[in-house]
């Protein structure tokens, strides 16, 4: 669908809050598809004012029907975030573009940011079902009311146990670049680049696939275990969103993102090449087979619910949060159902991070994506490389090179 994105603008300092909120509230407890949510983390990556606005930014803005700003002192610090609120002021109505107040923020802190309505505090109740009531329609006007109720409890909860302050701004401009260099090279570019140096050590700097199995599994095995896996994202045919978790099954495939998009991988390709941010993991998602649903419903479907003991229900009954098991109806959420969803299609995967060049360099790395899935471009290094080299670097990168 178009114009149906939900565009959320926060500090990275922040994160820990909207995590919980897109993981607790949007995705688990209104059921809206991760496809859906564009959650903007990019504090800190040295976008001046008036200097450089991201085409991705523009784009993904354009694309939705509601965006939602996660305002603190470090959101009003950020010369990027004030630049987000800009671009969404002027597209969207000013009735869809929301403030949310974080913890530690009042409402006389909001200034300009004020769009002639009072940002509601997401960390109360009442705060939370309001922002819902007021933007039902662009949200999930179906949503099943009690299983909601049920995550926005463990929703608050969770933000309890978050520190009571958020993080500290950067007061010198020096500490700022300092974190910028540490998030970009140690915390993203060096990271990747060990865990496919460490699979193939034999080899050379350049493209290379990946054919041995044990191979495949080796990277994604340590790639699972990246701390940087919450600003990693997975880019393909069908649009982008973060990789967030990676999860090997007992089938041998992969689990990707909270709400589980099951991946076969029998094909790869990776790139070792520092200097140029080259590196990547290129994976081909194969076609599956649809799940076969052992629920009363009965049939086969490629988006389902999976209980913790492997009984398959039909999307319809995770959604409603009942079932009927042999003819008897059991309350979903005492069985800690979770999201499942395979592909009727292959896909060329990108797994790259916001400062290598397929990651940076979205639309572009979505389209190319498009021609491998197609046939029209052939999957080989001369090709991959012709791709890259016709990208843009990330503005940070090139300010430390």
């Amino acid at each position: 669908m178009s114009n149906d994105k939900i565009f959320i603008s926060h500090s990275s300092k922040d994160v820990k809050y909207v995590k919980s909120f897109v993981d607790n509230i949007l995705i688990l407890g209104l059921d809206i598809s991760g496809q859906r949510i564009f959650c903007s983390s990019m504090e800190g990556h040295g976008v001046k004012s008036g200097q450089y606005i991201p085409d991705r930014l523009k784009e993904e803005i354009n694309k939705s029907s509601l965006a939602l700003l996660f305002i603190s002192k470090n959101y009003k610090a950020s010369e990027v975030c004030l630049n987000e609120v800009g671009a969404a002021w002027a597209t969207l109505t000013k009735e869809t573009v929301i403030p949310l107040l974080l913890p530690n923020t009042d409402f006389n802190e909001l200034g300009f940011l004020d769009l002639s309505r009072l940002g509601l505090k997401i960390s109360q109740r009442e705060g939370v079902l309001k922002l819902i009531q007021d933007c039902k329609e662009q949200l999930n006007p179906s949503f099943n009311l009690e299983k909601l109720h049920s995550k926005i409890e463990d929703y608050l909860e969770e933000i309890k146990t978050f520190d009571s302050e958020v993080s500290p701004i950067e007061d010198s401009e020096g500490e700022e670049e300092i974190d910028e260099w540490t998030d970009c090279f140690e915390n993203n570019l060096y990271p990747l680049n060990r865990i496919i140096r460490k699979a193939i050590p034999a080899l050379n700097d350049g493209i290379h696939r990946i054919a041995d199995p044990r191979i495949q599994t080796q990277i994604l095995t340590d790639l699972s275990k990246a701390d940087f896996l919450k600003y990693f994202w997975y880019k393909h045919a069908g649009g982008d969103f973060y990789v967030e978790r990676i999860k090997r099954i007992s089938s041998g495939n992969w689990l990707i993102s909270t709400f589980n998009w099951e991946v076969k991988v029998t094909d790869m390709w990776v790139c070792m090449d520092s200097e140029m941010q080259y590196e990547f993991i290129l994976i081909k998602s194969e076609k599956q087979d649809p799940y076969k649903i052992d629920s009363d419903v009965g049939g086969m479907s490629y988006n389902v619910g999976v209980l913790n003991d492997g009984t398959v229900v039909s999307e319809n009954e995770r959604l409603n949060g009942y079932a009927i098991i042999k003819g008897e109806t059991i309350q979903l959420s005492e069985h800690e159902i979770e999201p499942r969803v395979r592909d009727d299609e292959s896909h060329w995967v990108f797994l790259v991070s916001h400062y290598h060049k397929a990651g940076y360099n979205g639309d572009a790395t979505i389209e190319f994506c498009e021609k491998l899935d197609s046939g029209e471009i052939d999957v080989n290094a001369d090709n991959i490389y012709k791709f890259l080299r016709s990208l843009r670097n990330n503005p940070v990168v090139m300010r430390y090179r």
